[in-house]
């Protein structure tokens, strides 16, 4: 009889083992990234939610922008080229303050504040956001003002977007964001920091997928005096330039080893 009654027990246990995996294998669902020129981000998970970084002017940001309806709107910082937040219909807008670790704007939807985060429901998925101060400059903001990098943890992983950032990062700094799974970071100098501090910060911050973004690109004129992405490129040893604007990546699917994905932007010919 024993050993009836030890059987019978096993079976809930291993119910509960399944059905835990599954509900694990849910919440680590794949995430794609799409790069839609500049420093604009649409991130859609594997229930259909949509996540939106820095959305530009359209009328001065040369490429194709999105047009259908997310879930929540993210800006790293208040000038033309990152601001656009009406640019497609979301019931939650965040804008980070980048003076200060907060974010302020709309929320239409479940969101809440806990342990420093903001805690976005997407669609029972949780999107836990997270901004760290940063300057647009060298010259402590004074040129071009506070710049908020983001962090957004979903589906097992972690997204870091940095913006406009325009100096080295502190040690405080980069514990704030790290770990890191996905990089998106500016490399086009100018504005921002240039190729060969870009790849300093990429390696401090030790992700497995680095994101070029703000660079020159084909869509750009000669009026944009940013560089092009090839020189932070040179700093790596395995580079994979993606034949079209998008990745889907996935936690416990990731490279071993740090990689750089190039994408090319939404809507080139």
């Amino acid at each position: 009889m024993k050993h009836h009654w030890r059987a019978l027990w096993l079976i809930p246990a291993a119910l509960f083992i399944i059905d835990t995996e599954v509900a694990m294998a849910a919440q680590n669902g794949p995430v794609t990234v799409e790069w839609y020129g500049h420093s604009c981000f649409l991130l859609t998970l594997e229930n259909g939610a949509k996540i939106l970084i820095d959305p530009y002017d359209t009328t001065r940001v040369p490429y194709a922008p999105p047009r259908d309806r997310v879930n929540v709107i993210f800006s790293t910082h208040d000038h033309f080229d990152h601001n656009n937040v009406d640019l497609v219909p979301a019931p939650i807008v965040l804008r980070a303050d980048g003076r200060e670790a907060k974010f302020y704007g709309k929320t239409g939807g479940t969101v809440e504040q806990t342990d420093g985060s903001t805690v976005v429901d997407l669609k029972g998925r949780p999107l836990k956001a997270v901004t760290v101060p940063s300057f647009h400059d060298d010259r402590g903001g004074g040129q071009r003002g506070a710049n908020g990098m983001l962090r957004l943890e979903v589906n097992g992983l972690a997204f870091v977007h940095l913006g406009d950032v325009g100096t080295m990062l502190t040690p405080g700094q980069v514990e704030a964001l790290k770990p890191v799974d996905v990089l998106m970071i500016p490399v086009g100098g100018y504005y921002t920091i240039d190729a060969d501090t870009a790849a300093q910060v990429a390696a401090a911050l030790g992700s497995k997928v680095v994101i070029p973004m703000h660079y020159k690109t084909s869509a750009l004129n000669e009026s944009w005096p940013i560089a092009e992405v090839d020189s932070f490129l040179t700093h790596f040893p395995r580079v994979h330039r993606n034949p079209g604007s998008t990745i889907t990546l996935q936690a416990g699917s990731m490279p071993d080893s740090l990689t750089i994905e190039v994408l090319e932007y939404h809507g080139r010919k």
